[in-house]
């Protein structure tokens, strides 16, 4: 049985690069910058589409040495700690970060030498360079899980277990024929799975430790206002999905045993905002659905159509959320409701009106960015903010004040309002809101379009829903600056 001992005895001491792909070099210049809007949900959309289609060798991992890497002077990875460490709301340890950063640096380049070698279809070439980063992101591992930094690093590690599973899912799928004995190559295939199940359950070991360190201090009631045990939980449930619960379901969907093929689909669940107002007056209605506040409505199918709305001295005492037929969020996880309102006993307002929100455009199937709120006892204020900028407002009250916030998740667009109680003291109006965000696997970001054009190994045509619809000179300059990077790597001294 190979052993990962065996597999990590050596690196072999001459992987030397062949030519790579024969695509037009550019004269040196000022580059133009490859566009990305958020390196860490850039990724995750990369591997939902390349996941989608037919798997060819280097694909995947060419687009995220793109992203990660970029061949225009600018520092994703520090990008990237700045947004974890936002996040996470913790600095991560300078020098424990330089460390790690020198160990990614030194296998972005040993990337580039794998990548050549696919894109040259050389087999043996490919071997050597898999083996040797294979064995060098082996070693890597254990630094990214430095048991002192656990919880801030594991973003991170996070990360990194996505490239080490696109390699180890490259050799399972396409190195059967890269030259190994099949026992070697069996070696292989386990050693894929094992791996990708440690990082799973490395990651989940994390986020359940630091869940156990919050437990000691979690309310144990809902507390008057009946949002004490949401919101104490709110900011840990959105870091969870955000930061590991997506990228360790990415690792599912990259196992290569589990899916050999085509993944169409990765069940990435909803994350939910902070509860904003209160739920004092807890009423029948609330009561046969919950005993406290909650996310009930999740994982719709189609945006919202149009939200009904009736108002008591300008704030709401129904909203009437409606979506196409058959395509509303579902209740509690199972079956789907088209209309989704206040938990609370009915009680009919004075204005009315009917907002409609606009269709989705370029295929997407949900355009809504996130909701801006002013929020105190009550909601006193909602607009929903669309993905090119526009507002909508749902309802505007000036005289009781409040705070304001901008209510958004990172790669998510909002889709439902779980709605809970209404207020006596003012006058029966809507007491609490809580804002729902789903991802949407057809929401290609034009950075994301450019960068799977830019790093695809074979000359990419323009007309697939990942491309671009035209290709711009400064994409085709951009995509020769990358090859032209990726063909003078040269191994490490």
């Amino acid at each position: 049985m190979l052993t990962r001992r065996d597999l990590l005895r050596s690196i072999p001491s001459a992987a030397l690069m062949a030519m790579g792909p024969a695509f037009p070099a550019h004269a040196d210049g000022a580059l133009g910058k490859l566009p990305v809007t958020d390196p860490m949900e850039d990724l995750k959309t990369i591997l939902e589409v390349v996941l989608a289609e037919v798997p060819v060798v280097g694909g995947a991992m060419s687009a995220l040495v793109g992203l990660l890497w970029p061949v225009e002077p600018a520092d994703v990875w520090e990008e990237i700690r700045q947004k974890v460490e936002a996040l996470i709301e913790q600095k991560i340890n300078d020098a424990v970060y330089s460390l790690l950063k020198s160990k990614l640096d030194g296998i972005g380049n040993t990337l580039k030498l794998y990548l050549n070698a696919a894109a040259t279809g050389d087999t043996s070439n490919m071997r050597m360079q898999f083996i040797a980063t294979n064995t060098q992101m082996t070693l890597a591992a254990s630094e990214f899980r430095n048991p002192d930094f656990q919880w801030v690093l594991a973003p991170l590690f996070a990360i990194f277990s996505q490239l080490h599973a696109v390699l180890l899912r490259d050799c399972v799928l396409h190195g059967r024929d890269w030259g190994w004995n099949t026992a070697t190559y069996e070696g292989y295939v386990r050693l894929a799975s094992d791996t990708i199940n440690e990082y799973h359950a490395y990651l989940d070991a994390v986020v359940r430790k630091e869940q156990d360190r919050l437990a000691p201090a979690a309310p144990t009631s809902p507390g008057k206002h009946y949002t004490a045990i949401y919101n104490y939980w709110q900011s840990f449930s959105q870091k969870k999905q955000v930061l590991f619960g997506d990228y360790m379901l990415l690792l599912n969907a990259l196992d290569p045993i589990r899916n050999p093929g085509q993944v169409k689909t990765i069940p990435f669940p909803d994350v939910f905002s902070a509860a904003y107002g209160t739920a004092d007056d807890w009423d029948a209605t609330c009561r046969a659905w919950a005993g406290a506040v909650a996310t009930p409505f999740s994982l719709p199918a189609a945006n919202i159509s149009e939200i009904y709305i009736e108002l008591f001295n300008f704030t709401p005492r129904i909203v009437d959320v409606s979506y196409p037929a058959g395509s509303g969020p579902k209740v509690w996880g199972g079956n789907r409701q088209d209309r989704t309102g206040i938990i609370a006993d009915r009680v009919s307002g004075v204005e009315q009106k009917t907002i409609s929100i606009p269709r989705s455009t370029d295929g997407k199937t949900f355009n809504i960015a996130g909701a801006s709120i002013r929020a105190g006892s009550i909601p006193t204020a909602v607009s929903l903010v669309m993905d090119d900028g526009k507002s909508i407002a749902l309802w505007d009250r000036r005289d009781l004040g409040g705070q304001q916030f901008y209510v958004s998740v990172p790669g998510r667009k909002l889709t439902t309002l779980n709605m809970w109680s209404r207020s006596r003291f003012y006058d029966n109006d809507l007491g609490c809101i809580i804002f729902g965000f789903s991802r949407d696997p057809s929401d290609i970001p034009p950075a994301v379009r450019e960068a799977l054009y830019v790093t695809a190994i074979q000359p990419p045509s323009v007309g697939p829903r990942f491309l671009p619809s035209t290709v711009s000179r400064d994409a085709q300059y951009k995509r020769d600056r990358f090859w032209q990077q990726v063909r003078s790597a040269r191994p490490a001294q």
